[in-house]
């Protein structure tokens, strides 16, 4: 698999029709045939996708009528599902899944209700600088707090309730380099039962100083993603040099988990790297975990072909603002699910075949974006 991936990069570099070529065979895609591929789609037909017509209207016209926060918890129930046919113990976290762990009563909205399915289909979430998010308002000037963030705050904290009391895992990611800041985030995370992580910055591109040694590391061997205390998460693998040096990098560390992105740069991790990450420095057995968005297309991933442009194919929506070689991607329409699933030239399949133990979902806040009309995320 790595010679082919080898002789792949070998002809990008001398062509650019990498995007023509990428789905069959670069990234992760040098692979065997789909073992029960049939009863996969007859599961993914079983909860309502990926079906064959495209979307084709305007997500943000009046006439449209778009459940797009059902929409994303369906897509994570398939994806789930997809998983779980080959292995029935791949772990899924959601980032950013609190808010959908809940339904509101439709008679009612500030009755929830428990969305079961979706929660069944996640072992666990990541959340941002959750400390923050539920930390109780404190006036300086005897200001009241707007009503929206309270009640924001109010929805957050009844969401993890409930996640808690379906056996969900909370990790909570914060990011500062101050030692005692750090120290301090760890703590309280812990105090309040979640797996902490504290990343240097938002670019998640190194292994930090502090603290020296993985926030209440576990000698036990982990299999089970509920077991975890901590986590490490590195989206950008580039500033460590080689492969070989990120994955060395990491083997010398004793987090629970590892998150981390599929590529080094342009070229996949191989088979062999995510054995060796799956090993901590003490030799205990850890989960690692890849990276998967479900609602962005980007012009430098491996799946781009050189005739996608906005509209074309109808799932690429608008560039982000902050990243024009992004897109939103209309994440409900049944051509974009299936460059993440449902057979062996997808994303997911390629991610499972190398060997990780499962995915972090990334874009599940996309929903807000498309609910408030392009205003909120």
């Amino acid at each position: 698999m790595i010679d082919t991936i080898k002789r792949l990069s070998q002809k990008y570099a001398a062509s650019k029709r990498w995007a023509k070529m990428a789905v069959a065979a670069a990234c992760i895609l040098a692979f065997a045939p789909a073992p029960a591929e049939p009863q996969v789609r007859a599961q993914l037909q079983e909860l309502g996708g990926p079906g064959d017509q495209p979307f084709a209207g305007d997500p943000f016209a009046a006439d449209e009528v778009v459940d797009f926060r059902e929409n994303m918890r369906l897509l994570v129930q398939n994806t789930s599902a997809f998983a779980r046919a080959f292995n029935p113990n791949f772990v899924i976290l959601a980032e950013d899944g609190l808010g959908l762990v809940s339904k509101p009563n439709p008679e009612d909205e500030t009755q929830l209700f428990p969305a079961r399915a979706f929660v069944r289909a996640i072992d666990g979430v990541l959340e941002l600088r959750l400390l923050e998010r539920l930390a109780p308002y404190v006036s300086t000037d005897g200001a009241q707090e707007d009503p929206a963030l309270t009640a924001r705050r109010d929805a957050l904290q009844q969401n993890l309730k409930t996640a808690r009391r379906l056996g969900v895992k909370v990790l909570n990611l914060e990011f500062s380099e101050k030692p005692k800041e750090i120290s301090g985030l760890l703590t309280q995370s812990s105090t309040q039962g979640f797996a902490p992580f504290v990343g240097s910055d938002p670019i998640l591109g190194d292994v930090p100083e502090n603290p020296k040694r993985a926030f209440n590391a576990n000698p036990q061997n982990l299999d089970d993603i509920r077991q975890a205390r901590n986590f490490i998460y590195v989206a950008n693998s580039q500033g460590f040099g080689t492969a070989s040096d990120y994955v060395q990098a990491l083997s010398m560390t004793n987090h629970d988990v590892i998150i981390t992105s599929v590529f080094h740069g342009r070229q996949p991790l191989s088979k062999l790297d995510v054995h060796r990450l799956k090993y901590k420095k003490l030799g205990a057995r850890r989960l690692v975990l890849a990276e998967l968005d479900l609602s962005s297309a980007a012009t430098y991933h491996y799946y781009w072909q050189e005739n996608w442009r906005q509209g074309a194919p109808a799932f690429i929506s608008l560039p982000y603002v902050e990243d024009p070689d992004r897109f939103r991607t209309i994440y409900w329409d049944p051509g974009w699910q299936r460059v993440l699933f449902g057979d062996a030239n997808s994303y997911l399949y390629g991610i499972i075949d190398l060997g990780f133990d499962g995915v972090v979902l990334k874009g599940l806040r996309a929903w807000r974006y498309f609910e408030s009309g392009g205003e909120e995320e």
